[in-house]
């Protein structure tokens, strides 16, 4: 477990060593209001993961229980590849004509209008390859490749991060820096495919229905958390837009996205956690309960010299305007990053036993009470109350998962696919 976690957290550390720094010439090169909007660009393709219905995740379990069975695997590839390309086109669509109507809602100026409908047109066009990316990249987790799949997510990650600033230096405008990010996501999608090459030379073109509902019993669940959560996780960034508005919305977001890159720690561990507890053994289990502790001690550890160094972290890194309410919201953000880091694992293991209803039903109940108090906070607190939001919701999250992870039953039984003629 911690040599894969390890390799999980260099596959992470190693792109974000490089979209940190970018990230700051960024915020310099486009200004406020256009990086505000860079960064609601990212959490726009995070929200279009409600389109993979589950499936990525349904696949990785798939693959952990029929380990080693290249043909049932096969045919779990060649499935979820066919449901992703169509629901991705879809999502494309949904973007591309609804550009206009995202753009207005955002309350972007009038001197960046017309320039971010263009670039959100082109974002739309990163949905399909990101989606295929995550369910094909899925395969090596379910495997548990992790050495194979954070080398080749570290080559596509830090492309990702590269090919904007590439973008924006040729012309220092939202929409170019979306035209690297699509270009990016075509590369990453070949990347995650190689594998599979690999392992299936004859192709994954079969789609077999009896597969698919296999997948969606388990993924449906998955959708309905897929629909929650990137709500609850980005949505703090469009109501903040929309009340205080887009040249505000960066001094929030920048301190987000570093406490979401610190996650990468507890997400790595996780995605090793998750495959192992598929599989239903008293090992993986005392080694998921290890995992917690470690990472309670980890989470302590990185969150201690940040609420210190606030400040003096924001202003070397995103400049002098940031040293203000941007480092207040860093220290509260902070605290509410050790019980997301933490509830990483009561989630994985509730999932792994097959009950990814329960996490939906979870993520339900939290999403209107969550809502009405990030709009309460934004009024009363401006966005220093998005912070203090989002630390009550994932605190009251942790919480809940712990106790429903203690009380879910046994590992559910595999289930059985045809064969292919």
């Amino acid at each position: 477990m911690i040599k894969n976690s390890t390799w999980n957290i260099l596959g992470v550390v190693i792109p974000s060593a490089i979209a940190l720094p970018t990230m700051g010439v960024l915020s310099r090169l486009l200004g406020v209001e256009q990086f505000g909007l860079f960064t609601l660009a990212f959490a726009i393709v995070g929200y279009a993961t409600l389109f993979d219905a589950g499936l990525s995740r349904a696949v990785i379990r798939a693959v952990a229980m029929h380990h080693g069975d290249k043909e049932r695997n096969r045919l779990v590839m060649g499935t979820a590849t066919g449901a992703v390309i169509g629901l991705s086109l879809l999502a494309t669509l949904l973007l591309w004509f609804g550009a206009g109507k995202v753009v207005s809602l955002l309350h972007v100026s009038p001197e960046h209008f017309d320039n971010a409908v263009a670039g959100f047109r082109w974002l739309s066009l990163c949905v399909p390859p990101f989606l295929l990316a995550t369910v094909w990249f899925a395969y090596l987790e379910g495997n548990e490749r992790f050495g194979e799949f954070n080398i080749l997510r570290t080559f596509s990650n830090s492309l990702l991060a590269i090919a904007p600033l590439i973008a924006v230096l040729i012309e220092p405008s939202f929409s170019a820096t979306v035209i690297g990010l699509v270009l990016a996501r075509v590369v990453s999608m070949a990347l995650a495919y190689w594998p599979l090459h690999k392992d299936f030379p004859e192709g994954i073109r079969t789609f077999k229905a009896e597969v698919f509902k296999e997948l969606l019993k388990f993924g449906s669940w998955m959708t309905v958390s897929n629909i929650i959560s990137p709500l609850m996780v980005y949505f703090d960034r469009f109501v903040l837009s929309h009340m205080v508005g887009a040249s505000r919305v960066s001094f929030y977001t920048a301190p987000a996205e570093a406490v979401s890159r610190m996650l990468i720690i507890p997400n790595a561990v996780a995605r090793v956690v998750f495959p192992l507890l598929s599989k239903s053994s008293e090992d993986a289990t005392r080694q998921a309960n290890k995992a917690f502790w470690g990472l309670l001690l980890i989470s302590l550890a990185m969150v201690l010299p940040i609420l210190a160094l606030a400040p003096w972290i924001m202003t070397v890194w995103m400049g002098p305007e940031y040293g203000g309410d941007a480092a207040q919201i860093l220290r509260i953000l902070v605290v509410g990053f050790i019980f997301n880091a933490l509830a990483q694992i009561p989630f994985a293991k509730i999932q792994a036993r097959g009950h990814s209803r329960t996490t939906a039903m979870i993520h339900l109940a939290e999403l209107l009470p969550y809502l009405g108090l990030l709009v309460v906070c934004i009024q009363h607190f401006s966005i220093m109350g998005a912070a203090i939001a989002w630390t009550i919701r994932v605190t009251v999250d942790y919480l809940a998962l712990e106790y429903f992870a203690r009380r879910t039953p046994p590992l559910q039984p595999a289930p059985v696919y045809q064969q292919s003629s």
